[in-house]
């Protein structure tokens, strides 16, 4: 039923904001044609740009003028489909002429650079070294150039993919694919060639590497730059629907179409900035919504077209180039469909490693992006030469962060109230890592250390005489370092959703420093919130603090253990403020909590933090809980903190819940700390028994990982999970029946037992 209500929803879209109609391919292909007859009418002012702007001591070195090869490969493929030679003479020119550029380079600046003792490459940068190229391959193919000419590029093109030989970098990543791809088009272009052979052979290393293989990147910006040049590799070669028939490439289609937000676009992970590179992926989805027929891959290339394209501004030249893809891989009969999935795992708990809750697939809809992604075993040899080859400490190989257990990006009502750090400040990163380290992320930091607390006047933690006021140590004094990536692992341990709420548990493991971190996010659908409760479990002796990080842009009111914020821009870009987030923390004691400045995401934000330290015996946990509140901005953000209140279980190191009154219900959210804590015995099975899990949570008692409860009177509908039994105020609400277990590993005879169910959802009556 809630499918057919979205699919309902999904066609107002266009009501509300999106525009579910799709571009004609022919329109790209226009914008391309006007976009390259602006540059050619323009060509000697952007010229004079560009030597006004030339950076010789850049430290990427020569950099030749940019929309110039952009436009011959327009010029050359629409006289490939049209005939007219005035397209192809003018790509010729360009072609022709391109490596003159390099007598703007000085001469003394070239030679203190090892990579150009072989001379100045004309083409100097593999993320373009294919514009050159194609064209060329289309000209020649087509019998527009004389010999005489053919040489001239051909010696251009042959010098520079030398070059770009000179350095190494390989494996399933963008860097690597872009090399590849430029490689292919030359063996294409150049078959004969001398050195052709030794190109092929290089070309065929890299792009093994990424055909039919998971990338190693978790960041948006660079699996954009990777699919792109994956499907430009595959075109060199004609072998696109070859390359649209390997599983990974299928799987990359529906990670990426399910990872969409209400914003039109991918969310920023990783190594990304907000909206980048949605061109590229408007390309790879006209491409895959071509090549598998998909409606819902065609919705989200109109989604993005129409958010972001702008047809009259026909000056961006790289734009036109890329588009000019749309018209070549996309077509025009597919009806798009909007998704209808709700909230789920995107894609599963070993290579996307993420969890999207979410209510719809509309610009006003909620949406939550949780990453747990860690570096993971996939590609060793190649994170392995990275690491070993370039500078790199601050991320993950490559482009990650250590943002594994943390809350991406939350939306509502078209408004941003979490939201990810950012790229990094400068190369290779900013202070302290910018913005990579984990103290950049919303979740929770630790280190094997115990902060310097301080105390307020009046409390008696360290004077025990007068009592003074003494300031405690930063939270990010505490937690800054250098920014370098420790290796960590993540499970997910459960993901279930309801049409009343979602539950997702996933856990980081850090083996060196000796703890295990549960992140539980409930998403409460009426009222709308999220309860995100984060457990700390040492896996040694040893001083541990823990601080739960919160980053925004603003605080607009705060109060006793809460805090009502907005995020009104990212970077230069203006934000929506008609939501704001109510950040609270309803359990207190022993947990301390600041407010500091920061520079995160290229502006001043502020971090809220609640923390605390102690040192920890083998096994032992703490525990904290956030409740995440969207709620209109001119709405009292007091009248949710007094709804909601910590209910602490017999023992509160064992469970943890949360009430919220709403209206005539109550509802009761609560989660077991150690999932382990009933497996008591091994000689025989079950393991467990229901005495040693057990746990009373004011009225409810319960062995499962997780439950939910919602009261309204003497009607109580309840969900819990992996569970043998549950009690409420005295009455069984659900026992599972036992049976019989046998084959015990210390010989005795067969006995009863009881299993666990999966899950249990009921309404019941109570007496």
């Amino acid at each position: 039923m809630k499918h057919f209500y979205l699919i309902i929803l999904c066609l107002i879209i266009p009501i509300i904001g999106y525009s579910n109609k799709p571009v004609p391919v022919s329109k790209y292909l226009e914008f391309a044609r006007a976009s390259a007859d602006w540059t050619w009418d323009n060509s000697d002012s952007l010229l004079d740009v560009w030597k006004d702007r030339f950076d010789p001591k850049s430290v990427f070195g020569y950099r030749p003028p940019p929309r110039l090869l952009e436009m011959a490969t327009i010029y050359a493929i629409l006289y490939e489909l049209e005939g007219n030679k005035e397209y192809a003479g003018r790509a010729k020119k360009v072609l022709l002429n391109y490596k003159d550029y390099r007598k703007e380079y000085p001469k003394e600046t070239a030679e203190r650079r090892p990579d150009y003792t072989n001379g100045v490459p004309a083409l100097p940068d593999f993320f373009t070294t294919m514009r050159y190229v194609k064209p060329y391959e289309i000209l020649k193919r087509l019998g527009y150039l004389n010999k005489s000419q053919q040489k001239k590029i051909e010696e251009t093109i042959a010098h520079s993919i030398e070059f770009t030989l000179q350095t190494q970098e390989w494996g399933a990543m963008n860097r690597a694919i872009l090399r590849a791809e430029a490689l292919a088009w030359a063996v294409r272009a150049l078959p004969d060639h001398p050195e052709a052979g030794k190109w092929k052979n290089y070309e065929q290393a890299l792009g093994f590497d990424n055909w039919g293989n998971w990338e190693i990147e978790d960041a948006s910006l660079y699996n954009a730059i990777w699919l792109y040049s994956l499907l430009g590799y595959a075109d060199a070669k004609k072998q696109m629907k070859e390359l649209f028939h390997t599983p990974e490439m299928y799987y990359y289609s529906q990670y990426y179409l399910h990872l969409m937000c209400p914003d039109g676009m991918i969310p920023d992970f990783g190594d990304a900035y907000w909206r980048s590179n949605w061109n590229r992926f408007l390309v790879f989805f006209e491409a895959a919504a071509s090549v598998y027929d998909d409606p819902e891959l065609k919705w989200a290339a109109s989604i993005i077209a129409d958010k972001f394209l702008d047809f009259s501004k026909i000056q961006n030249t790289g734009l036109a180039y890329l588009l000019l893809d749309c018209y070549r891989y996309g077509k025009d009969d597919i009806t798009p469909e909007c998704p209808t999935e709700l909230s789920e795992e995107v894609m599963e708990d070993m290579v996307g490693k993420k969890i999207v809750f979410r209510n719809g697939w509309q610009p006003n809809s909620t949406y939550m992006l949780l990453n747990y992604r860690d570096e993971g075993d996939g590609g060793l040899i190649f994170r392995d030469y990275l690491r070993d080859g370039i500078p790199v400490e601050e991320e993950k190989m490559t482009h990650g962060h250590a943002d594994e257990n943390s809350i991406v990006l939350l939306m509502n009502n078209g408004s941003v109230l979490l939201h990810d750090g950012g790229y990094r400040d400068y190369m290779p990163s900013g202070p302290y890592g910018a913005y990579r380290q984990d103290y950049f992320h919303n979740r929770l930091c630790v280190r094997p250390e115990k902060i310097w607390m301080g105390q307020k006047e009046g409390e008696y933690r360290y004077s025990p005489t007068d009592h003074p006021a003494i300031d405690g140590q930063s939270v990010l004094d505490f937690l800054h370092n250098a920014g370098s990536y420790r290796l960590v692992r993540t499970q997910k341990i459960d993901f279930l959703t309801f049409s009343d709420f979602d539950y997702s548990r996933t856990r980081l493991i850090d083996e060196n420093r000796g703890y295990e971190w549960d992140r539980v996010v409930t998403y409460l659908k009426n009222p709308e919130m999220f309860i995100v409760f984060d457990v700390l479990k040492a896996k040694k002796e040893e001083f541990f603090t823990a601080a739960n990080l919160w980053h925004t842009r603003k605080i607009v009111a705060r109060g006793e253990h809460w805090y009502d914020t907005q995020y009104d821009s990212l970077r230069n870009l203006e934000l929506s403020t008609d939501t704001n987030l109510l950040i609270y923390f309803p359990m207190t004691h022993y947990r301390l909590e600041q407010v500091e400045k920061e520079k995160r995401y290229y502006q001043n934000e502020w971090l809220i933090s609640q923390y605390t330290g102690q040192h920890f015996e083998l096994g032992q946990y703490i525990s904290f809980i956030t409740v995440l509140v969207p709620h209109a901005s001119d709405e009292d953000p007091k009248s949710w903190v007094d709804r909601i209140k910590f209910v602490a279980s017999e023992d509160e190191n064992k469970g943890l819940s949360v009430e919220i009154q709403f209206k005539e219900q109550i509802i009761q959210i609560g989660i077991k700390c150690d999932l382990r804590m009933d497996m008591i015995r091994d000689y025989r099975r079950p393991k467990y028994t229901y005495e040693a899990g057990r746990i009373r949570y004011g009225k409810f008692e319960t062995n499962g990982d997780f439950f939910f409860t919602n009261r309204n009177g003497s009607n109580l509908n309840f969900t819990v999970v992996n569970v043998s039994k549950a009690i409420y105020d005295n009455q069984i609400l659900f026992d599972q029946p036992s049976s019989v277990f046998g084959l015990a590993f210390d010989g005795s005879s067969d006995e009863s037992g009881f299993g666990k169910a999966r899950y249990w959802r009921d309404k019941v009556i109570l007496k």
